[in-house]
């Protein structure tokens, strides 16, 4: 019991760097089409279909894995110290 709880912790405090390489990928791609006005350019409408498509995968999946990465660090403070 104990080892599953303790696997459950690395596994979810592991998880944070992931999330935060995830948020910085999205910003450094935004910032890649900015003008200079601050601005996102697209050349197309498919390169800006796409680019929402793409980046929002990666924000509601970043944001997923943020709640069960909180939820697995609140399960082992729970199952050990309560």
């Amino acid at each position: 019991m104990e080892d599953d709880s303790l696997n459950s912790l690395l596994i979810s405090v592991l998880a944070i760097p992931f999330v935060i390489a995830i948020q910085f990928w999205i910003k450094e791609r935004k910032d890649r089409r900015r003008n200079k006005e601050g601005e996102e350019e697209f050349k197309t409408t498919r390169q800006a279909l796409l680019a929402f498509l793409i980046e929002g995968i990666a924000v509601v999946g970043g944001l997923a894995i943020l709640i069960v990465a909180t939820t697995g660090i609140a399960k082992y403070i729970v199952n050990t110290y309560g």
